[in-house]
């Protein structure tokens, strides 16, 4: 179940990325009904639970993000950097979902400079490359090529070729 869980995750995920915000919702509220389907409802289908909603309720998601990046900035160690980092990536991710880019690009930067402290390769990479999704969403298409070539080094230092790769193909216009 975990697994087919995870799948169909990573299927919103890649609408998301596709820049499909309708279809990724719509995706998340049909794997929410099959969540409430479920008759166990132990801690892991709590967490199930969770990473759904999170994907598909954007208000709740930002407070609870807000709450846990306040949480982890009150923490004094690389946890808590990254914590922190982590929260800001997905609060930029929200806030370009929701409209509000300035803000969005703000937050990712302020991610980038927390998780690239902590030498957290792949969180740098995930904010290039969530910025370079927002850049994309409003038409900017220089600095969205820009900030998704940020991301393929990122992921290239992390030792995530195929991942790099999929994006060197998406900056060479080749549909991936």
């Amino acid at each position: 179940m975990l697994e087919s869980f995870d799948a169909a995750l990573e299927a919103g995920i890649a609408l998301e990325h596709g820049l499909d915000w309708e279809g990724a919702l719509r995706h998340y509220e049909s794997l929410r009904r099959d969540l409430e389907a479920e008759t166990v409802r132990d801690p892991a289908w709590e967490s199930r639970r969770s990473s759904a909603e999170m994907r598909r309720d954007t208000t709740r998601a930002e407070r609870f993000l807000l709450d846990a990046l306040n949480r982890f900035s009150n923490i004094q160690s690389e946890e808590g950097r990254q914590g922190a980092g982590w929260a800001m990536l997905n609060l930029g991710g929200i806030y370009g979902k929701t409209g509000r880019q300035d803000r969005a690009v703000v937050t990712l930067a302020n991610a980038r400079d927390r998780l690239h402290v902590t030498s957290n390769w792949v969180g740098v990479a995930a904010a290039w490359e969530t910025q370079a999704q927002i850049r994309r969403a409003i038409g900017d298409e220089d600095r969205w090529r820009e900030d998704l070539a940020e991301a393929v080094v990122f992921y290239d230092r992390q030792g995530m070729g195929t991942k790099a790769n999929r994006l060197r193909g998406l900056l060479k216009g080749k549909l991936v």
